[in-house]
């Protein structure tokens, strides 16, 4: 079962079991504005899979 918490502008999902749900998600998650940060162990919550938001406005100046 996948759970989703957010924090600010970080989400974070638990519960992925296999790598093509995780491709699955991190490409809705493209479509959605947000980039795919890594696979982290958060004390409180366990094994995440941890996206951001995309800063657009720091995109465009470089």
């Amino acid at each position: 079962m996948i759970k989703t918490y957010k924090k600010g502008d970080t989400i974070f999902i638990q519960g992925i079991r296999t790598w093509k749900e995780l491709v699955s998600l991190v490409k809705r998650a493209e479509k959605a504005g947000y980039k795919y940060v890594g696979y982290h162990n958060i004390e409180s919550i366990g094994d995440v899979a941890v996206f951001e938001w995309r800063d657009s406005s720091r995109s465009l100046h470089l």
